[in-house]
């Protein structure tokens, strides 16, 4: 298991109160290991978060006066 999954395992545990050596944080740490389904859902939630640190990260590109002129006309016309 990669670091970063272990530590979300500990979080998750830690999250829902637990300590990350009970039992039940043992046995979802085993699942994990084992499970090809949460292994892949763990690795979607990392290149979520990824996109989404990558997005946040990007300058915004400022829009031209012209295509500003154009939106602000259609929205103030009637229908």
């Amino acid at each position: 298991m990669s670091p970063h999954t272990q530590k979300i395992i500990d979080e998750l545990c830690n999250y829902l109160g637990y300590d990350c050596e009970s039992p039940m944080c043992k046995e979802l740490h085993e699942h994990v290991l084992e499970c090809e389904e949460c292994q892949q859902y763990i690795d979607s939630i990392k290149m979520t978060v990824k996109i989404c640190k990558e997005t946040l990260a990007l300058k915004p590109t400022p829009v031209p006066d012209d295509i500003k002129k154009a939106l602000l006309s259609k929205i103030k016309s009637p229908k």
